[in-house]
C-alpha cells in the first residue's frame, strides 16, 4: 500500500515538474519538488549510485559538472559572497538529485509519453497571454521589459518552452499522419501553429531567434522522414519560406542591419549589434586563459573591468554577459571543460530510442539548444537549465524502460 501511494506520488510530482517549469516565478517550487522526488526514489529502495553512473549520459555530464563547480578553485575573485558564484553553482546543483530521481522512478513508457505530453502543453498560458497582449485584450508584459507580471512573463524563459512545444507538436503531426490517426495529426498541426504564431505575434528579439531556430528544424525534419528526393524538395520549399519571412521580417532586417554596422563601423547598437559585440569581448577574455578558463567566480567581475576600457562594446548594457553560452563555458572552463560539455552532447545524440518520435524529438531539441545558445545564455537560466536536466532524466529513462521491455 505504501509503496503504491509513493510511486502515484512521484508521478504527481513529475507532472507538477512538468506544468510549473515555464513559470519563472516557480522556480523555488520545481527545486522543492525536485527534493521530494529524490527522496521518494530513496523510500522506494531503487536509488543505486553504481548503476546511475554506468550511464554515460549521466557521467560525462556529471563530469562537465563537477570540472566547472572545480574551476572555482582557480578563479581570481573569491567566492565569498560572490553573486555570480552562487548563481553558477545553483544552476546545476539540483542536476544531483533531479536526474537521478527520474531515472530510478517507477515511471513506465506510458507515463513517461503522458509527461512528454504535458511539458508541450505547459506553457499554453503564455502563448494565450501573448494572443491577448497581441489582439488588446489585455497588457500583461515581462517584468523584464518594464512590465507587470512577476508569475507568467520572463520573455527569455518563456519563449525557450514555446519553442519546444512548436517543435513536439510538428513531429508529433508527422507520427500521426504515420500512423493515419488523422485526428490526433490535426490536433498536433493545430498546436503546432498555435505555439508558433504565438512566437511570430511576440515583439521581443529572443522570439524572432526562436522563429529562426524553427525554421532552421523545419528544413532538418524532413530529412528524418523522407526520401532523398522527396526530401530535397520540401527542403526548398521550406527554405523558400523561410526566405519569404525573413524578407518580410522588420525585426530581422534591422537586427541584420546593426550588425552589419557594427561589423563595418565598430558602432555596436541594438539588440543584435549588441550582441555580437558582447561576443567579441567574450573571445578577447577567452584568449587570456584558453586552457581551462577564468572559472566561475569571476566572469563578470573581468567583464566590467574590460568594458572600462572598451565602452564601446557595451552601450550601456548593465547586465555584462556575452549573451552566447557557447562563449561563456569557453570564458569560464576554456578547451578542456567545453571539450566535455561536447562529449556529453555527443553521448546525448548517439543515444538511440526506439520511438521514433521522442528519437526524433531528443535530436531536434538538443540542436536547437545549441543553437539557442548561440544567442542567450540558456544553459545558466535557472528554470531552462532544471528543464534541460528534466529532458535528460526522462529521455535516459524512456531508453532504460524500452530495453527492460524488450527483454
Amino acid at each position: 500500500m505504501i509503496k503504491k501511494y509513493l510511486e502515484n506520488l512521484q508521478y504527481i510530482i513529475i507532472l507538477s515538474i512538468a506544468i510549473t517549469l515555464p513559470y519563472w516565478s516557480l522556480y523555488s517550487i520545481v527545486t522543492k519538488l525536485s527534493v521530494v522526488l529524490f527522496i521518494t526514489t530513496i523510500l522506494l529502495a531503487k536509488f543505486n549510485l553504481a548503476k546511475i553512473f554506468i550511464n554515460k549520459i549521466f557521467l560525462t555530464l556529471s563530469i562537465f559538472i563537477l570540472f566547472t563547480f572545480a574551476s572555482a578553485l582557480w578563479s581570481e575573485v573569491s567566492m565569498e559572497n560572490n553573486m555570480e558564484y552562487v548563481l553558477n553553482i545553483l544552476r546545476f546543483k539540483y542536476y544531483f538529485l533531479l536526474i537521478p530521481g527520474l531515472y530510478f522512478s517507477s515511471l513506465n513508457i506510458i507515463q513517461i509519453k503522458k509527461i512528454f505530453l504535458v511539458s508541450a502543453l505547459a506553457p499554453i498560458g503564455i502563448s494565450l497571454l501573448y494572443y491577448s497582449n497581441y489582439f488588446g485584450f489585455t497588457h500583461i508584459y515581462s517584468v523584464m521589459i518594464g512590465g507587470d507580471s512577476n508569475f507568467f512573463m520572463h520573455y527569455l524563459i518563456c519563449n525557450f518552452f514555446i519553442l519546444s512545444s512548436s517543435i513536439y507538436f510538428c513531429l508529433s503531426t508527422i507520427e500521426a499522419i504515420k500512423a493515419k490517426n488523422f485526428q490526433k495529426a490535426s490536433i498536433s498541426f493545430f498546436m503546432s501553429i498555435f505555439f508558433t504564431l504565438s512566437l511570430i505575434i511576440d515583439s521581443q528579439t529572443t522570439a524572432r531567434l526562436m522563429v529562426i531556430i524553427f525554421l532552421i528544424i523545419l528544413t532538418i525534419i524532413p530529412l528524418l522522414y523522407l526520401k532523398k528526393r522527396n526530401a530535397l524538395i520540401l527542403i526548398a520549399f521550406v527554405f523558400i519560406s523561410n526566405s519569404v519571412f525573413i524578407l518580410n521580417s522588420q525585426k530581422i532586417i534591422s537586427g541584420y542591419n546593426k550588425t552589419i554596422l557594427a561589423i563595418n563601423n565598430d558602432k555596436y547598437t541594438g539588440s543584435w549589434g549588441h550582441r555580437l559585440g558582447f561576443a567579441i569581448v567574450g573571445l578577447k577574455i577567452f584568449k587570456e586563459n584558453p586552457i581551462i578558463g577564468r572559472g566561475i567566480s569571476d566572469v563578470r567581475a573581468r567583464t566590467i573591468e574590460f568594458a572600462k576600457d572598451n565602452p564601446k562594446y557595451f552601450i550601456d548594457d548593465p547586465n555584462r554577459h556575452f549573451h552566447n553560452e557557447h562563449i561563456n563555458i569557453l570564458v569560464e572552463v576554456g578547451i578542456v571543460g567545453y571539450v566535455l560539455f561536447l562529449f556529453f552532447i555527443y553521448s546525448l545524440i548517439k543515444l538511440k530510442i526506439k520511438n521514433i518520435l521522442f528519437n526524433n524529438f531528443k535530436n531536434l531539441f538538443v540542436i536547437s539548444f545549441l543553437l539557442l545558445m548561440l544567442g542567450e545564455h540558456y544553459l545558466s537560466i535557472l528554470n531552462t537549465s532544471l528543464y534541460f536536466a528534466f529532458f535528460i532524466g526522462l529521455i535516459i529513462l524512456y531508453k532504460k524502460q524500452e530495453d527492460s521491455n524488450a527483454i
